[in-house]
């Protein structure tokens, strides 16, 4: 479970013209609550677990901005992501559904595309957001690569079953993103648009955790 609180968000809204922000998993919506003091016009978080939606849709019914969506994170982004006419940062966080909530064994799933989205997630995105300059948070590096990771190495039940690789993040937005890794906590993949002004060197991961961090 990562904590985009970690991140500097203002920065990035700043650099990038961030106007949304699209969360994958709520678990209990503490990154919601968070993200509400930035400037995002809409704030959009899918749950695929329906009780963890209805809690999470009753704490946020005031905020006219909030969207809980109680489906799986493909099918929030397909209905979503059209209506998102800006730049968006993405806060990718729905592997194993219902199981940080302890509802689930991470391997309790059978299909593969709804245990670990991530692939199916970002073919929507690149599908779907040609010509916008997104912000992408993921979560859970240690699921898909080994590395020195603050947490340690991920669970032999979270890992996939057949592919182990992050080929299809390459695939998909080497063209136009940096990709930039941290092993704090469980490991975040950041990938952020190429040939910006904003983030002047993209190896550096102080660029996106803030001082007070």
């Amino acid at each position: 479970m990562g904590f985009i609180h970690q991140f500097d968000l203002r920065r990035i809204i700043q650099e990038y013209t961030i106007r949304y922000f699209f969360e994958t998993g709520t678990w209990k919506g503490d990154a919601v609550a968070f993200v509400l003091q930035f400037p995002f016009e809409k704030i959009i978080s899918a749950e695929i677990v329906p009780g963890i939606a209805r809690e999470a849709s009753f704490r946020f019914q005031e905020e006219s901005k909030v969207k809980i969506c109680e489906a799986s994170s493909t099918n929030a982004l397909l209905s979503e992501l059209p209506f998102l006419q800006g730049n968006c940062l993405f806060w990718l966080d729905a592997h194993f559904p219902g199981a940080d909530a302890g509802l689930e064994q991470y391997d309790a799933m059978s299909d593969e595309e709804i245990r670990l989205p991530l692939e199916r997630e970002l073919t929507i995105i690149h599908r779907l957001r040609q010509g916008f300059k997104d912000v992408i948070i993921i979560d859970d590096l240690r699921v898909y690569e080994d590395g020195p990771f603050e947490n340690g190495a991920a669970p032999a039940d979270t890992l996939p079953r057949n592919n182990r690789s992050l080929e299809f993040v390459q695939r998909l937005f080497g063209a136009t993103h940096l990709q930039l890794r941290s092993f704090k906590n469980e490991g975040y993949l950041l990938l952020v648009p190429a040939g910006m002004d904003g983030f002047s060197s993209p190896l550096s991961e102080d660029f996106f955790w803030p001082v007070s961090a």
